[in-house]
């Protein structure tokens, strides 16, 4: 996670008053867990550079949700009683966007032509097989 990333799950964290746990190493299966009440949750984070609002506008159909992602969160959430798996979107506006990805059906995915990664100064760009998330399906918090 980046220092970015980290500041973010802290007040995510502290607004909530839950526990997160980072995921160690660059290329874990999730960002971060949390254990509520009676649940463990799973959680992928994303980073948005614009307000929730700028999104809905020029994003209208939705955000895009990776299926490597999705399916290794729902993969560990199936197997283990009590879990679910959470897609988490923070933009600049102090708002987040959460989809609780057990819940969310999911119908439509895609291949796409993308930049291999959010760092959009690179040139390298791969197939991506994704969907997109309509806004509606989440639930909107603040931090």
């Amino acid at each position: 996670m980046t220092e970015t990333e980290l500041e973010l799950l802290n007040r995510f964290s502290s607004k909530y008053n839950i526990e997160c746990e980072p995921t160690n190493g660059k290329f874990g299966s999730w960002d971060f867990t949390y254990e509520g009440k009676e649940k463990k949750y799973y959680c992928e984070m994303k980073k948005r550079n614009f307000t929730l609002e700028l999104a809905k506008s020029k994003y209208s159909e939705g955000l895009i949700l990776e299926m490597h992602k999705y399916e290794r969160i729902l993969r560990k959430t199936k197997n283990e009683k009590s879990a679910q798996g959470l897609y988490i979107n923070f933009f600049d506006c102090d708002s987040v966007l959460v989809f609780n990805l057990n819940k969310t059906r999911i119908n439509n995915w895609v291949w796409r032509t993308m930049p291999e990664s959010t760092d959009f100064g690179r040139k390298s760009y791969v197939y991506k097989y994704i969907t997109l998330l309509e806004y509606d399906k989440g639930k909107v918090l603040y931090i």
